[in-house]
């Protein structure tokens, strides 16, 4: 199962790098009609607060380094972090390394807002995501855990409409808001069966398949053919907030409590992200 979901992160990446004009050109397209928007490559620092347990050995609170390329389209992000916490135990060090993509199309609502260059729409993502996480006890198998979804959200893209051409032309400003319902699990059966508590000790199993719902804030300020014709530097923000169900999905009830907010979910992750980079 890991390698299709890896399949599906590359997929993803390819999705976001190239815009959709670029695979398919529509035989009545204007070749000087402006694309969907920039897209970037950005670094920084990923602070994670990862709760799997309540006080269990797959808990850790600390920043990851992260590179994330984004665009119009989604946006994929991988993070890497060593020597997390190891509590009581005789381990040199911990080790996670997590990927996640959200790819998919915009549903426009409108091209220009009250007459400004303002674009509105609805984003529509598949979810994908994988995380490797080691222990505190090194008696304990190391955490694959997986996940999928399809979320949908509300997304605004400005083009600067005052100052001199140069920042009309070049000065972007976008942000998103998704929430997405998916279904997480271990992929190796190898972790701790035994049954946990987080927050208010409710027993949650380490290992069993959960719905998730995430919230995903995404916000980007662009300023492109700053360094050259067709290289700029942008800065961003993102923010996600992760739950999880406390019970196995059963029906098709869970999953709608899940797109909902409906339902009793326990938050597991929440991540902040500061990052800058290159855009085009």
């Amino acid at each position: 199962m890991w390698r299709v979901l890896f399949g599906g992160l590359l997929a993803g990446l390819i999705l976001i790098a190239v815009p959709p004009s670029a695979v398919a050109q529509r035989p009545d397209a204007d070749e000087d009609d402006d694309d969907d928007g920039p897209t970037a490559l950005s670094v920084g620092n990923l602070s994670s607060d990862f709760t799997f347990g309540g006080s269990g050995g797959y808990n850790y609170d600390g920043s990851a380094r992260a590179l994330m390329v984004s665009g119009p389209n989604g946006s994929l992000m991988v993070d890497y972090a060593s020597g997390l916490g190891t509590g009581q135990f005789d381990r040199d060090t911990r080790r996670t390394i997590g990927a996640e993509a959200l790819f998919g199309g915009n549903a426009t609502l409108f091209d220009e807002f009250l007459r400004l260059p303002i674009s509105v729409y609805i984003p529509i993502r598949i979810n994908l995501d994988y995380r490797y996480l080691q222990p505190r006890n090194p008696d304990q198998s190391n955490l694959h855990r997986g996940g999928a979804g399809l979320g949908a959200g509300g997304g605004a893209q400005l083009q600067l409409p005052v100052g001199p051409d140069f920042i009309k032309d070049n000065l972007y400003v976008r942000g998103s808001a998704l929430l997405v319902p998916a279904v997480a699990t271990t992929l190796n059966g190898g972790d701790d069966e035994t049954a946990r508590t987080i927050g208010d000790d409710t027993p949650i199993s380490a290992s069993r398949t959960r719905m998730r719902r995430t919230l995903d804030l995404n916000l980007e300020a662009h300023f492109t053919e700053l360094i050259g014709e067709d290289t700029g530097i942008m800065a961003g923000y993102t923010f996600r907030a992760y739950g999880r169900s406390r019970e196995e999905p059963s029906s098709v009830g869970d999953v709608i409590d899940a797109a909902t907010l409906s339902g009793s979910y326990v938050q597991t992750n929440v991540q902040h992200m500061i990052r800058v980079g290159l855009t085009w």
